[in-house]
């Protein structure tokens, strides 16, 4: 065996080991910015000459979305009427005139039919973001100082704040069911520690890559991302990465049987 080739077998897998340790820890954070570059608008995924397109398109000058309604229900602690705690219900909520995030004056406190309900309705600015379950927690604070009532909130400004917390961070549940699930096949495949190890940790590395990828693409409107592409492209990256590492492993077995030197097989 000459010295080159001595030196290749450890030059190599250090080399290929570094370019991956690079990858990882340069583009690893792009994993989590993809939510910059994402857009949820139904005609972005569509072809601009299809008619669906012209009707969304459409659609958007019949939209007022000015403001984003909050429904305040007050019922009794006990039950029964709620009438007489009508004129404190509506100072609770015109109390709110000029908080952050709420436009204009809210409703007064109207009794529903049996009289065992008040409603009120407070507007909020449509594109709050991160900040409407704040705004919402004051309108709630300011609701629920009605003495012998219950505040509760709904509406679509309620409902769009539930459905954000329902689906916060589930890009990384996906991604760590995934990567459990991934490595519990490995081990009752491989029977070994280290290895089912080794090929997560190549599979987060290429992960890392794909994501930095597409939202290369995605900043220079090449492609159009959005949640569900999100979740779908870890769950397909580590798929991917985990099927060829099987496939190589046991292609690496069947070349043992053939070429008793490692690197030969390789």
């Amino acid at each position: 065996m000459s010295i080159p080739s001595r030196r290749a077998r450890w030059l190599v897998p250090a080399v290929l080991l570094l370019v991956w340790l690079g990858i990882g820890g340069a583009l690893g954070p792009y994993a989590g910015k993809l939510g910059e570059v994402a857009t949820n608008d139904q005609a972005a995924f569509l072809p601009r000459s299809a008619e669906s397109t012209r009707v969304v398109d459409a659609q958007k000058a019949f939209q007022q979305d000015e403001t984003l309604p909050v429904i305040v229900v007050w019922t009794a602690d006990g039950g029964g009427s709620v009438t007489g705690h009508r004129a404190e219900a509506t100072r609770s909520v015109a109390s709110l005139k000029g908080e952050p995030g709420v436009v204009g004056q809210a409703s007064p406190a109207l009794p529903s039919d049996d009289g065992e309900a008040l409603q009120a309705v407070v507007q909020v600015e449509p594109d709050l973001g991160d900040a409407l379950p704040g705004v919402l927690e004051r309108i709630g604070d300011a609701a629920g100082r009605v003495p012998g009532t219950q505040a509760q909130l709904a509406g679509p400004a309620a409902s769009q704040a539930d459905l954000s917390d329902a689906f916060a961070g589930i890009d990384g549940l996906l991604l760590a069911v995934a990567l459990i699930t991934v490595l519990v096949i490995l081990l009752l495949v491989y029977r070994s520690v280290l290895l089912p190890l080794v090929i997560i940790l190549g599979a987060v590395f290429a992960l890392g890559l794909a994501c930095a990828v597409v939202y290369a693409l995605a900043e220079r409107d090449a492609v159009r991302v959005d949640g569900q592409v999100q979740g779908i492209l870890s769950i397909l990256v580590i798929g991917a990465a985990t099927d060829y590492a099987l496939l190589l492993t046991a292609r690496f077995r069947e070349e043992l049987a053939r070429h008793p030197d490692r690197f030969a097989a390789v």
